[in-house]
């Protein structure tokens, strides 16, 4: 009997979706209240800023004898399972103070920062991953947008995000989160090493 096709808006449970084959594909999906998404593959680009913005979060870490945090590259973050879904932020801030589990391999709990870098799907992560982090209860998300080499950083209030500030590539990020993490932004968007074509 021939195998049905994974195709984006397939219908699985969260043990459906963690027990899909281990390939390059199975690391671009995300279940969305129960339906599968295929994300578009990332170009250098995105790639490159979020591998820098990892390092700079990586390295604030590494200066704590009690790391307040950890910093992971697209973590399977199982944010909930009803409903079902499980979210791959870009990258994701796992607070000491809020430690959730790791679940087969996975990630099962809530973020304190989600960060997403912009691609071709850009709603997605505008309006949608905006909305699932927010009713999940992740404290902040971070929005890259190469396009306009811009950082978006909301704060959850009252059950929705508001806009903390909107940073460009001459200012410096900060977090109270993170107390003592500044990250310039021109590392990140202006680095000498940036690809030129995304």
């Amino acid at each position: 009997m021939a195998t049905k096709p994974i195709v984006t808006g397939t219908r699985m449970s969260v043990a459906e979706f963690l027990d899909l084959p281990d390939t390059e594909e199975r690391n671009k999906m995300e279940l969305d209240d129960g339906e599968l998404y295929i994300m578009p593959r990332p170009r250098i680009l995105h790639q490159f800023l979020m591998s820098q913005l990892f390092l700079l979060i990586a390295n604030y870490i590494r200066g704590f004898a009690e790391p307040p945090a950890s910093v992971h590259i697209d973590p399977v973050t199982i944010l909930s399972r009803d409903p079902r879904r499980v979210l791959v932020p870009d990258l994701a801030v796992i607070l000491s103070e809020r430690p959730g589990q790791i679940v087969g391999g996975y990630f099962e709990g809530v973020p304190g920062i989600a960060v997403e870098v912009l691609s071709s799907d850009r709603n997605r992560d505008l309006v949608r991953k905006r909305r699932l982090y927010a009713e999940a209860g992740v404290p902040e998300y971070w929005i890259f947008d190469p396009e306009n080499d811009t950082a978006l950083l909301l704060e959850l209030r009252d059950g929705d995000y508001v806009q903390r500030s909107l940073l460009s590539a001459f200012d410096t990020l900060t977090t109270p989160l993170l107390p003592g993490l500044a990250i310039p932004l021109a590392d990140v968007f202006h680095h000498r090493q940036r690809p030129t074509d995304g």
